[in-house]
């Protein structure tokens, strides 16, 4: 129950941040760039919770905590990065029309800490449903979906925003001063 309720609560927290800086705030449309669908996620996901429901793959109970502090300390940094972001922010690879980089928060160190948040968060996920297989799946598909997606995203402001060059060599893409 506590799994759900946590589950349940995290999601509804980033649609709830999500919709505000979606709202009347952005009116613009920007150029966007094709791009993998995150649906392959959901899917990930649903599979994982199946196969931790399953009890396939056991992992320690003493995990799930643990686990669970992760899910929610990603997901709090991802609706933190979310915000600096501001009506910048899209789940569409975008650049508005005035589009600028953002040098703030999360961004002076790292340019995807939305991604490393929510990389935690599934990690945490995993540890939570205390399965290995879903841990598996999780880090494989997510790891395999935000590479694609931040090499897509990087050369898109490349070619569309002049300073994110600079900006690229100054900050590192997930670990601040590592990679």
């Amino acid at each position: 129950m506590i799994f759900w309720v946590i589950f349940l609560c995290v999601y509804v927290a980033v649609g709830v941040v999500v919709a505000k800086l979606k709202g009347d705030v952005r009116k613009a449309k920007g150029k966007r760039r094709k791009e993998l669908s995150p649906f392959i996620l959901f899917a990930a996901l649903a599979a994982a919770i199946l196969i931790g429901y399953a009890r396939i793959g056991l992992l320690p109970d003493w995990l799930f905590y643990p686990g669970e502090i992760l899910f929610i300390m990603g997901y709090a940094f991802t609706i933190y990065s979310i915000s600096v972001l501001g009506r910048y922010y899209s789940t569409y690879v975008e650049v508005l029309p005035d589009h600028k980089v953002i040098y703030s928060g999360p961004y002076r160190l790292i340019r995807h800490p939305n991604y490393l948040g929510q990389i935690i968060g599934v990690v945490g996920l995993g540890l939570a449903l205390q399965s290995w297989v879903s841990l598996l799946i999780l880090i494989v598909v997510g790891g395999s979906y935000f590479t694609y997606r931040i090499r897509n995203e990087e050369a898109f402001l490349v070619a569309e925003i002049g300073d994110y060059t600079n900006y690229m060599k100054r900050t590192r893409r997930l670990i601040p001063f590592i990679f």
